[in-house]
C-alpha cells in the first residue's frame, strides 16, 4: 500500500513520516501520533482515519522501540526521543500546533511525556491525546497463566538483583512475546505487581485500574495545567479484563486531573475496540469526531486557553 508523504530525520538514526493528503499539501497544525508495543508505520488502522481532519496533518513518529525495540526499550527513553521529534517540528514548523496521540502503550509514552514537560525536563505541546490507555500489566494477567506469569516475575527479579536488568529473559521467560526480545527490566516494568503497600512497581504502570488515588495523584495530577490533555477509552478494548468499570475508571481518572487543576477529559467510546479496527460506521464516526472537536478546540486563536468539558 502506497503512501505519499515526507519522510523527516528528526534526530540521529530516528524518523518521522509526514503523510500528505490528496492534494499533496501540507496542514497547517501537526497531530504527532506514536503507536504501541510492536507497532510502526502504517500499522495501526485508525491513523489513517485521521487524515480528514480539516487543518491538521498526520505525522507518525518512530522511536528506537518501534516495531520490536520496545523490549530493550522504556517509556522514558520513548519520551526522550518525542522531545526530539517535538523539537524539531517546533523548529521546522514554526507558528504550527502540536498535538501528541499516543495510541495503546504510546498513551504510556504521552503520560511520560507530559510529566516530563511539567518538570521542565521536555518542550510543551499545544494538547495531548491517549488513545486505548489501558494496562498492560493487566493485560499480560488475562492472557497468560498465573504460572507463567509469577515465574516470569520471580527470574526478572533475579536478574536485576544480579545486576543483569539489561540481559535479554530466555523466551519462556517472556510469555506471550516469545518472537521479541526483552529486558528483564522492561518486562518487570510492564508486569510487575503492586507492592505490599499497593504502589506499583512497574515504572509505567499510569493505567492500571487497581490503582489507589494518591498514585493517580503522581500522574493525572501532575499533568502540565496548560495543557488540554483528551483520553478515550474503548468500550469494547479486547485488552481490558472483563470485570473493569471502564465508567468508574475513567471518572476517576477525571476526578483526580480536576481536583488538580489539569485541564484533562477522560470518556469512554461505546463499542471501539483497541485499535478502532472491524467497528460499525457509527463507531467510527463517534471516535473520529471526539479526535476532530478536541483538535478544532486547540486549533483556536493563539493564547485563548482551552477548555475541555
Amino acid at each position: 500500500m502506497a503512501s505519499p508523504g515526507v519522510l523527516h530525520t528528526y534526530a540521529p538514526g530516528l524518523v518521522a513520516f509526514e503523510h500528505l493528503p490528496a492534494q499533496h499539501t501540507t496542514s497547517e497544525n501537526k497531530l504527532l501520533f506514536v503507536g504501541g508495543l510492536g507497532n510502526g508505520l502504517f500499522t495501526v488502522p485508525i491513523v489513517r482515519q485521521l487524515f480528514n481532519i480539516e487543518g491538521w496533518g498526520v505525522i507518525e513518529i518512530l522511536t528506537s522501540s518501534t516495531y520490536k525495540g520496545w523490549g530493550m526499550g522504556s517509556v522514558k527513553r520513548d519520551a526522550a526521543e518525542i522531545a526530539q521529534a517535538v523539537e524539531y517540528f517546533r523548529n521546522s514548523h514554526n507558528g504550527s500546533k502540536l498535538v501528541l496521540m499516543g495510541h495503546s502503550t504510546g498513551s504510556q509514552d504521552t503520560m511520560q511525556y507530559l510529566l516530563n514537560v511539567s518538570s521542565g525536563a521536555a518542550p510543551a505541546l499545544d494538547g495531548a491525546i491517549m488513545q486505548a490507555p489501558v494496562s498492560d500489566r493487566e493485560a499480560i494477567v488475562r492472557t497468560t497463566s498465573k504460572t507463567a506469569y509469577l515465574t516470569s516475575l520471580n527470574f526478572c527479579e533475579s536478574f536485576i538483583k544480579d545486576g543483569r536488568g539489561k540481559e535479554i529473559l530466555p523466551q519462556e521467560m517472556r510469555p506471550g512475546f516469545e518472537d521479541t526480545p526483552i529486558s528483564a527490566d522492561r518486562w518487570y516494568s510492564l508486569a510487575a505487581p503492586l507492592d505490599a503497600n499497593g504502589k506499583p512497581q512497574g515504572s509505567e504502570d499510569f493505567f492500571s485500574s487497581d490503582l489507589n488515588d494518591e498514585t493517580l495523584a503522581e500522574t493525572f495530577g501532575k499533568m502540565p495545567k496548560d495543557t488540554p490533555v483528551l483520553a478515550l477509552y474503548s468500550g469494547n478494548d479486547q485488552c481490558v479484563p472483563p470485570d473493569v468499570d471502564k465508567g468508574r475508571l475513567v471518572g476517576r481518572w477525571n476526578s483526580v486531573a480536576e481536583a488538580a487543576g489539569v485541564n484533562f477529559k477522560a470518556s469512554v467510546v461505546p463499542g471501539a475496540s483497541h485499535n478502532i479496527a472491524d467497528v460499525s460506521a457509527e463507531v467510527l464516526e463517534d471516535f473520529a469526531g471526539r479526535v476532530s472537536g478536541f483538535l478544532e478546540s486547540v486549533a483556536k486563536e493563539s493564547g485563548e486557553q482551552v477548555t475541555l468539558g
